[in-house]
């Protein structure tokens, strides 16, 4: 069984119609070094079940500027990171964005900003597989938000000042070995965000 390309995964025009509309955005690659149970994980999602062809990720923006965090019950202790979710094949990034912050926060948000899109490989020893991230910058009201969707386990929900949102991704930077290339995966849109919202 072969992995898509980056390639197949990515619709060049759906990229170009973000950019035109939610601003151009960064657009980073990126290798990742993972242990051989991480790249089991992710190739049976994107090869095996085929169930995706990326993820967005949100960093959801309320009207005094702080963004939201979340936690899983399968996290490192304490973790909080921006949500996430996966593009389906058949499924626009736009209808993502919306699916997956309803599914994790019950809010209703408008996209503010296409922030970029990371093109992974991800590697274990001499195997390669293709996975890509959306970032998007959402505004959502003051609404509290709630998980609407149970199998999501998330335990936990905060918002942060967006200067935290750096020193998250130097946290999942620094995780200890057993959570390291998962770190080292999620790190990187956490930088993205901080840099956009920076600006």
């Amino acid at each position: 069984m072969e992995a898509p390309s980056l390639a197949d995964l990515i619709d060049e025009a759906e990229v170009t119609r973000l950019m035109s509309e939610y601003g151009p955005g960064q657009r980073w690659q990126l290798a990742v070094a993972m242990r051989e149970t991480s790249f089991a994980f992710w190739w049976r999602k994107v090869v095996k079940k085929a169930n995706r062809r990326g993820e967005v990720v949100l960093a959801i923006q309320r009207p005094d500027g702080k963004v939201l965090l979340h936690t899983k019950r399968f996290y490192p202790p304490g973790l909080f990171r921006l949500p996430s979710g996966g593009v389906h094949p058949d499924e626009s990034v736009l209808a993502a964005v919306e699916r997956e912050t309803r599914e994790e926060t019950s809010l209703a948000v408008t996209i503010d900003r296409f922030v970029g899109m990371i093109e992974y490989e991800f590697r274990y020893r001499r195997r390669r597989m293709s996975f890509v991230s959306y970032v998007c910058l959402v505004q959502a009201d003051d609404s509290r938000p709630r998980p609407a969707d149970s199998g999501e386990e998330i335990t936990g929900l905060k918002y942060v000042v967006p200067t935290e949102i750096r020193r998250i991704a130097d946290e999942l930077r620094s995780l200890p070995q057993q959570w390291s290339d998962w770190g080292a995966f999620r790190a990187p849109p956490h930088d993205m965000v901080a840099d956009a919202l920076s600006e």
